[in-house]
């Protein structure tokens, strides 16, 4: 009986183990990628913008599985043939430096509807959209918002590709180290992406902030859908990003760009 005692306290002890044995953790990576940029209107000066204006994308790997977060200027500006929207080159020819096809990307995530955040969507008709439902509604509307293009995600308004209207944060890949945040206020359903690295956690605001003068001294475009909600949303990243650590990244701000590495280079 001693032996059939210690036999089953042993196996009992080496099963309990193995049921707390720690899931396998899945790399994260974070690639800038460049997805053009905004030169001064010269015909009609924005008083938001001071400098040419970078539009990045960002590039998520979670082990095997991606999310494309923006998706920048339209590939109708390549070869700068747009007075004020620059194209070098498009993301499926960045990605591929890298060794990323379309098809793999599982997620295309939005931070807002206006175009130089969702110009080269359609190269992922594979992939789902994740957009805050404010901004989808916006787009689906007889008369969509100034500056949005709703032609730059027609497969997923027409019911052609998934799509998921995000009325809460939304965690990505389930493990809670990839979080889209609810952000309104530049839109109805503005959003940013936490990304919790091994180096330390980012935050990639999209247009919570246009620049560090708008940080500064607390001042936003007039074409914002909602102060109190940009201010109520910009103060909880604030007191995030305090909490965590983290690194704010403001998409368009020419001096936040070099915060992450160069492509073909990631931040893990």
């Amino acid at each position: 009986m001693r032996l059939v005692g210690a036999l089953l306290c042993a196996w009992m002890s080496t099963g309990a183990a193995w049921a707390q044995a720690p899931a396998k953790v899945e790399p994260l990576k974070l690639w800038r990628i460049d997805c053009g940029r905004l030169d001064e209107n010269r015909g009609r000066p924005w008083a938001w913008q001071k400098v040419p204006t970078p539009c990045p994308c960002y590039l998520v790997a979670h082990g095997s599985r991606y999310l494309l977060w923006d998706a920048g200027i339209s590939r109708r500006a390549l070869g700068n043939a747009h007075p004020v929207a620059k194209l070098d080159r498009t993301i499926s020819d960045q990605l591929a430096q890298i060794g990323v096809r379309p098809e793999q990307v599982e997620f295309v995530g939005i931070s807002h509807y206006h175009g130089d955040h969702t110009g080269q969507a359609t190269q992922f008709p594979k992939a789902k959209l994740l957009i805050g439902a404010g901004d989808l509604a916006a787009l689906k509307a007889p008369r969509p918002p100034a500056g949005a293009a709703p032609t730059h995600i027609q497969p997923w308004i027409d019911g052609k590709a998934p799509v998921e209207a995000l009325r809460e944060d939304h965690d990505v890949f389930g493990d809670g180290r990839v979080m889209i945040l609810r952000t309104n206020g530049h839109t109805p359903g503005h959003s940013s992406l936490l990304v919790k690295l091994a180096t330390g956690p980012v935050i990639l605001a999209g247009d919570l902030w246009f620049s560090h003068e708008d940080a500064l001294r607390a001042t936003m475009p007039d074409f914002n859908t909602g102060r109190a909600e940009t201010i109520a949303s910009r103060e909880r990243i604030a007191r995030m990003a305090e909490k965590l650590d983290a690194v704010i990244i403001l998409q368009h701000e020419p001096a936040d760009i070099g915060k992450l590495p160069a492509f073909p280079n990631a931040a893990e």
